[in-house]
């Protein structure tokens, strides 16, 4: 049996169309590349050898948990530690612009609810960790 389609109806009766999704909005504001480097210097390296180091011991200091929460957020795959939970992730204690480092003491394991609101914490301007 073939499923009936009944258009929705605005309130004089006429059909009206009926959007699925939002179309997209166009990417306006971005700063070029070279632009957001001279200000942003810090994102010039990207995350070096260093980092992926000092991240790796973390997660292994701290056993694949968070340090707020106490999950399991981190697996350890053939050797490397693997983030397991969506939206957790290796936190910058002091920011690196900041002038926070990369070093082992600067980074922590944190869940994606822990990370989520230690970034809007600090977005508010209510402090940092």
């Amino acid at each position: 049996m073939a499923k009936l389609r009944i258009p929705r109806l605005v309130p004089d009766g006429t059909a009206c169309r009926v959007e699925t999704h939002s179309p997209a909005r166009p990417r306006t504001g971005r700063r070029p590349d070279s632009e957001r480097l001279a200000s942003e210097p810090w994102r010039a390296d990207g995350y070096g050898s260093a980092y992926r180091r000092s991240r790796q011991a973390v997660i292994e200091r701290q056993r694949g948990r968070c340090a707020v929460t106490g999950e399991q957020v981190a697996v350890k795959v053939d050797g490397t530690w693997r983030i397991s939970q969506p939206g957790a992730g290796v936190h910058h204690r002091v920011a690196l612009c900041d002038g926070g480092a990369d070093d082992q003491a600067n980074l922590v394991l944190l869940s994606a609810s822990a990370h989520a609101r230690i970034d809007a914490e600090r977005r508010r301007g209510e402090g940092s960790e």
